[in-house]
């Protein structure tokens, strides 16, 4: 999976009147970043891919920036709680933190908030990951075609839990029913932890959960069976699994969730760069890519250019069918 480039970050100038106004320009200019330990906040729970993610980026920039880099999970709000956080701090790079598809783009479109994609600074990608729709190992439905008879059948009667009320995820299913007369309930959670608890306790027919390592683990073991997934191409580690296109949902393809690093609106530019360096540096770490899986890092990295591009494509997506 790759990002495409159409928009870029706009710079922030800076400018210098006389000796003494040029010395402290240079003070707030960012060249002496960071000067004490960043915080990293997430929108969502400890113990999911996006926190996976946010640990393994955190401690390696750690080492490169040469101060703690300390994650913080501040999840509810359907992510709002953090986000709102981090568009109010301090823009000198000293508060960052993992921006993604609902929290970022998809809950100011929805909800009255504090908060929209202007006033934040996209860093670089951490990770791309699509989301798989799974049942337990006990389920009678044996594929998606099974699944999705039984939900036109019986409207609203299937359960399936998602990560948020306006993730990705949520929006496609809400599409589902939209676009093709097809009814789920979705049940909102705050993450991969709390969905594979309500599977494993039969309290939802359905997970569309973001993959990662745990989800992985848990269809080799045979607790999940995958039976479908949202990216426009079948997954290479999952070759037998469907895309919803395949089973008949052709434009069903836009929950893949993009982890990335952002920051308030107006960073200084040298801090931009600084991050942004490291990040790419980190991106091709291979013990980055082990802990967040390999498959999910992109073969390319993808800076402030293609994540501010990638975060207002979907924006302009989702705007028509959200807003209000």
């Amino acid at each position: 999976m790759h990002l495409k480039v159409s928009a870029g970050l706009v710079g922030i100038s800076l400018a210098l009147v006389g000796c003494g106004a040029g010395g402290a320009a240079r003070a707030n200019d960012g060249s002496d970043y960071p000067k004490k330990p960043v915080r990293f906040l997430v929108p969502f729970a400890a113990g999911g891919p996006s926190s996976m993610t946010a640990l393994a980026y955190a401690s390696c920039l750690e080492r490169s920036l040469g101060k703690p880099v300390v994650v913080e999970n501040k999840p509810g709000g359907s992510g709002g709680i953090a986000m709102q956080e981090l568009a109010g701090a301090k823009p000198d790079g000293h508060t960052l933190g993992l921006g993604t598809n609902g929290p970022l783009v998809m809950n100011p479109i929805v909800n009255k908030l504090g908060y929209s994609l202007a006033d934040f600074t996209s860093v670089g990608v951490m990770a791309e990951m699509p989301t798989v729709l799974v049942v337990g190992a006990d389920s009678p439905f044996a594929d998606a075609k099974e699944f999705f008879a039984a939900a036109k059948a019986s409207p609203g009667k299937l359960s399936v839990a998602v990560p948020g009320a306006t993730t990705s995820a949520a929006i496609e299913l809400t599409r589902l029913k939209s676009d093709y007369g097809i009814e789920v309930t979705a049940v909102p959670t705050a993450g991969n932890a709390e969905m594979t608890t309500n599977l494993l306790g039969g309290h939802v027919d359905a997970l569309f959960i973001t993959d990662h390592s745990d989800v992985a683990a848990r269809i080799a073991d045979g607790s999940f069976k995958p039976l479908a997934i949202s990216s426009p191409e079948r997954a290479a580690w999952y070759s037998e699994v469907p895309t919803l296109a395949e089973v008949g949902f052709k434009d069903l393809v836009n929950a893949v969730s993009v982890f990335g690093v952002v920051g308030p609106k107006g960073m200084p530019e040298n801090v931009v760069s600084k991050l942004e360096g490291e990040l790419k540096t980190c991106a091709a770490d291979p013990g980055v890519a082990e802990q967040v899986g390999e498959r999910f890092v992109p073969d390319e990295f993808a800076g402030s250019k293609e994540l501010h591009s990638a975060f207002t494509a979907m924006q302009d997506l989702y705007q028509p069918l959200l807003g209000k």
